[in-house]
C-alpha cells in the first residue's frame, strides 16, 4: 500500500459534486431529446423533472448560453476541488492508526488537524463528512458481495432456474431459519408524532431463541412451517416426514434446498429411502449422498442449489416477508410468545397473502460478472488470497470456458489470460504458502489448465474471426 502524502495526487481528477454531475446530465438529456423532436412533455418524464424545468433550458440552449450554473452570490467553498481530492486519496491510500482496520471521521479529524500538510489544511469533522459523500467514490462505506465459488455453479443454477420455469406440480423449497430471537425491550414504544417517527428503546431483554423449519410451493405460495429447538438431524427427518405426509401418497415429489450438511446426512437419505418405499445403502462421501438424492429414479427427490447460492432458493424470499411483516418490530415477553407470533403469521400468509412466486431471472450478465470480479481480485494481489480460494476460481474459470465461452465478452477472456501470465509470481507465492501437499498441486494443475484452455480457445476463435 502506498503510504504517506506524497501518493495523494495518484487518484485521477473525478466528479467532487455528484448532484451537479447529475444536473448536467439531465440538461444534456434535454438538448440531445429535443434536438430530436421529441415533444416537451415527453423530454420532462424520460428526464424526471418538471416541465417547466424543459421549457426553461429549451429557452437557454436557444440563445446560445452554456448548459452550466450561472454565477451566483454567496460564500465560495471553502475547499478547493484539489484539497477535496486529496481527502479522498487520504482515506484510500493512507494506512488507519495502529490497532485500527480504517479511518473514522472522528480520528481523520484529529489525524488531518495535526498533520495539516497531507491534504494542505485541517478540515472539520463536517467538511470531511461533506467531502465524502458528495464525491463519486466513497471509500467510508462498504458492503459485501458474495463471489462464485463453486465450480460447477452455472450448471447447477441452470437446473434450478429450469424447475421454476418449467415446475412439476408438487416443487417444494425449503430450508431453516435459525438463531430467531425473542426480544423484549425495555420501555414502551413512542408512538409517532407530528413531525417525529416512531421511537424504540433500544436495549432489550433477550429471552431465548427458536428455529424455523418452512417449506413453499412456489406455485400456489403456500407455506409449511414448524419452529422446533433446534435444526438437527433427527429434528429435520421428523419435520419433514410431517410435510410428505401431507401430500398425496403416490405423487412424485421435488424439493430444492442448500448443502447444509443435515440436508445430504445417512439418516436423512435413510428416510428419504424410506418415504420413497426403497431400500437405501449407507454411502460414504457427502457427494455420493447427494447425487443419490438428486437421483430421479425414487417417489422423492432432492435438488441443491449450488454452493453460495442460496439466493437461488425461493423460501428465502419468504423468510424475508416474514422478518418483514412479523420479527423485525415485534415485542417477544417469551420463546413461546415468538412461536405463536410466526404461527399467526403463517396462518395470515396463507389466508391473506399468499400468491404464486414467479422466477424471472435466468442468469443474464452473471458470467462476466463472476470474470471481472475474478479479474479485479487479481489485480489487487491482497496477501489475504486464500489457496482454497484460488483453486475453485481457477476451476470455475476453466469450466465457463469450456460450457460458456459465448456468455462472455472476448475482450474479458483476453485480460483474463493476461492477468494469469502477468500474476504468475503473486500466484505462485499464494500457492506455495498453502498449508497442504494436495492443496499445493491441485492448484498448480487447476491453473495450468485454465491457462492452456484461455490460449487454445482464444487462438481458436480468433482464428475463426479472421477466416470469416
Amino acid at each position: 500500500m502506498k503510504q504517506g502524502a506524497e501518493c495523494l495526487t495518484d487518484i485521477p481528477k473525478g466528479k467532487v459534486n455528484a448532484p451537479r454531475t447529475n444536473r448536467l446530465s439531465q440538461r444534456m438529456e434535454i438538448a440531445v431529446l429535443h434536438r430530436c423532436n421529441i415533444s416537451s412533455p415527453c423530454i420532462a418524464w424520460f428526464s424526471d423533472c418538471h416541465l417547466r424545468t424543459v421549457g426553461r433550458w429549451l429557452v437557454r440552449i436557444a440563445s446560445g448560453e452554456p448548459i452550466t450554473d450561472r454565477p451566483r452570490s454567496g460564500r465560495p467553498p471553502l475547499y478547493s476541488e484539489q484539497t477535496c481530492l486529496k481527502t479522498i486519496a487520504f482515506f484510500c491510500q493512507t494506512p488507519p492508526l495502529p490497532g485500527c482496520s480504517r479511518w473514522s471521521i472522528r480520528d481523520a479529524e484529529e489525524y488531518l488537524r495535526r498533520h495539516p500538510e497531507v491534504i494542505g489544511c485541517g478540515m472539520s469533522r463536517a467538511g470531511i463528512a461533506r467531502t465524502l459523500t458528495t464525491h463519486v467514490l466513497r471509500p467510508h462505506l462498504r458492503r459485501y458481495f458474495l463471489q462464485i465459488t463453486d465450480p460447477e455453479f452455472f450448471p447447477k443454477m441452470e437446473h434450478i432456474i429450469g424447475l421454476y420455469l418449467d415446475p412439476p406440480e408438487y416443487l417444494f423449497c425449503f430450508d431453516e431459519c435459525t438463531g430467531i430471537q425473542a426480544i423484549e425491550r425495555l420501555a414502551p414504544d413512542f408512538p409517532a408524532i407530528p413531525g417525529h417517527p416512531m421511537t424504540r428503546e433500544f436495549q432489550y431483554r433477550r429471552h431465548g431463541t427458536t428455529d424455523l423449519m418452512a417449506f413453499l410451493k412456489p406455485a400456489k405460495g403456500d407455506v409449511f412451517c414448524r419452529c422446533t429447538e433446534n435444526h438437527n438431524t433427527q429434528t429435520l427427518t421428523r419435520v419433514f416426514t410431517e410435510h410428505v405426509g401431507l401430500q398425496p401418497e403416490h405423487a412424485f415429489l421435488h424439493y430444492i434446498c442448500d448443502n447444509l450438511n443435515t440436508h445430504f446426512h445417512d439418516d436423512f437419505c435413510a428416510t428419504v429411502a424410506e418415504l420413497s418405499g426403497i431400500t437405501y445403502t449407507p454411502l460414504k462421501s457427502g457427494m455420493e449422498r447427494r447425487q443419490w438424492l438428486q437421483s430421479g429414479e425414487k417417489r422423492i427427490t432432492i435438488h441443491f442449489v449450488p454452493f453460495h447460492g442460496s439466493w437461488l432458493n425461493m423460501i428465502e424470499i419468504w423468510f424475508g416477508i416474514l422478518g418483514d411483516k412479523c420479527l423485525k418490530n415485534g415485542w417477544f415477553g417469551s420463546v413461546e410468545a415468538l412461536i405463536q407470533a410466526i404461527d399467526n403469521f403463517a396462518l395470515t400468509w396463507s389466508e391473506h397473502f399468499a400468491h404464486p412466486f414467479t422466477w424471472t431471472y435466468r442468469g443474464e450478465g452473471l458470467h462476466g460478472k463472476a470474470v471481472r470480479r475474478f479479474m479485479r481480485l487479481l489485480q489487487m494481489e491482497s496477501p489475504q488470497m486464500d489457496i482454497r480460494f484460488l483453486t475453485k476460481q481457477f476451476l470455475l474459470m476453466g469450466n465457463m470456458v469450456r460450457d460458456y465461452w459465448i456468455q462472455v465478452d472476448r475482450d474479458d477472456w483476453q485480460q483474463l489470460l493476461h492477468l494469469v501470465t502477468q500474476k504468475q509470481s503473486y500466484l505462485s507465492s499464494v500457492i506455495v504458502c498453502g498449508p497442504k501437499e494436495h492443496q499445493r498441486v491441485k492448484a498448480e494443475q487447476a491453473l495450468e489448465c485454465l491457462s492452456r484452455m484461455l490460449y487454445d480457445n482464444l487462438v481458436k476463435h480468433n482464428g475463426q474471426a479472421k477466416s470469416a
